[in-house]
């Protein structure tokens, strides 16, 4: 009973703290900050929507990347950059805008993703969970999620380390644009990215340490066939929508990398099956998670049958025509919960990782449409 009490108490707090907002990451906790900037300065009153607030962070980011590059006497570098590539100076100043914009709109994406996850616990996972342990496994995800004093540590760590990185390609490696030190407007650009990166790096790591965990939670699901419940089907879909964000993500900077010729054709196609294996890494680690507790239901299913059974036959009774006909009848649902499936893998489902992987084979087809072109005999 004490139990029982500890786990409604735990389940009450967590959903009360997630109705209350308590629980914010490092990006949430800097839009707040940038939108009370926003409507300070425009005066507004009301909260501005997302989408807004992502377009001028977009648009600011790069007005001051390119000031800085501009007052820092590295410009002419800055134009070489596109120049290098067969662009002109417009699109070669667009592209390197372009990179900026799609890093700081996956880093919003992926929080904004996130914090579905926060809506469906509040909402239905923390009311089918069964046990304090993943109760506890679940706050204690969340609280690193949202530490974000750990997520700026971890961050600014992790740009410092890779400072000297940036400075030894542009110095080293023959073939990039700036072809040596491109100034310290250009790496200070750089590096900002590399800030962002990283932000958006650790939420991911977040999301597959979640689904990496998730097998060990104990989750009430439909006994007679756990694989049919909603709840499986919402976690599946909920995963499934993480692989095609990073699906998409992975095909616009594939399309990117392969359009400014960075790699050659034969170098494109392994550099395209190396982006596919995060996705079917993913994919993977979501289904068998699932699996798991699919398969840890139906046994807990399975074995209170069997005991049920066992204690029929320890009356030896069978004489008794009840009885037989209670074990006859414990015995055929043994044997259809039994054949249910032990994974939430359907035809939906193998659909949706046809599509993920379909998408970074677009971007490559795209990438190299002269080549695709030729094969079909047509110039470019």
């Amino acid at each position: 009973m004490t139990t029982d009490t500890a786990l409604i108490e735990k389940r009450e707090e967590l959903k009360r703290r997630l109705a209350a907002g308590e629980y914010k990451t490092l990006v949430d906790i800097f839009l707040a900050w940038f939108e009370r900037l926003l409507r300070k300065i425009t005066r507004q009153s009301k909260p501005l929507p997302l989408w807004f607030i992502t377009v001028t962070l977009c648009v600011i980011s790069a007005a001051v990347t390119n000031a800085a590059i501009y007052f820092a006497g590295d410009w002419t570098a800055y134009l070489r950059n596109g120049a290098s590539f067969g662009f002109g100076t417009v699109v070669g100043i667009l592209i390197n805008i372009f990179n900026g914009f799609l890093t700081i709109i996956i880093t919003i994406a992926i929080n904004q993703y996130i914090k579905r996850f926060f809506i469906l616990w509040q909402d239905t996972i923390l009311d089918r969970t069964e046990s304090f342990t993943s109760l506890r496994k679940f706050e204690n995800w969340i609280t690193t999620c949202c530490n974000w004093r750990m997520h700026l540590l971890i961050t600014i760590a992790l740009t410092i380390l890779s400072s000297p990185f940036v400075l030894f390609i542009e110095n080293t490696v023959p073939g990039l644009p700036i072809g040596g030190f491109g100034g310290y407007g250009l790496t200070s650009t750089s590096i900002v990215i590399y800030i962002f990166t990283y932000v958006f790096s650790y939420q991911i790591f977040m999301v597959v340490f979640l689904s990496a965990n998730l097998r060990n939670y104990d989750l009430k699901i439909f006994v007679a066939d756990p694989g049919s419940s909603e709840l499986i089907s919402r976690l599946s879909s909920e995963f499934g929508f993480f692989v095609y964000l990073v699906a998409i993500y992975v095909a616009i900077y594939s399309f990117w990398i392969y359009r400014l010729g960075l790699f050659a054709t034969s170098l494109s196609i392994l550099v395209m099956l190396f982006w596919w294996l995060p996705i079917v890494v993913l994919f993977a680690l979501n289904q068998t998670s699932l699996s798991s507790i699919i398969y840890r239901a139906k046994w807990k299913t399975l074995n209170e049958i069997q005991m049920k059974v066992e204690k029929l036959q320890a009356m030896e009774n069978f004489e008794s025509k009840e009885t037989m006909e209670a074990i006859n009848r414990l015995m055929d649902y043994h044997d259809r919960v039994k054949a249910t499936s032990d994974s939430a893998l359907d035809f939906r489902t193998y659909l949706s990782l046809f599509n993920s992987l379909l998408l970074p084979l677009l971007a490559f087809l795209l990438g190299n449409i002269d080549l695709v072109l030729k094969l079909f005999g047509i110039n470019p």
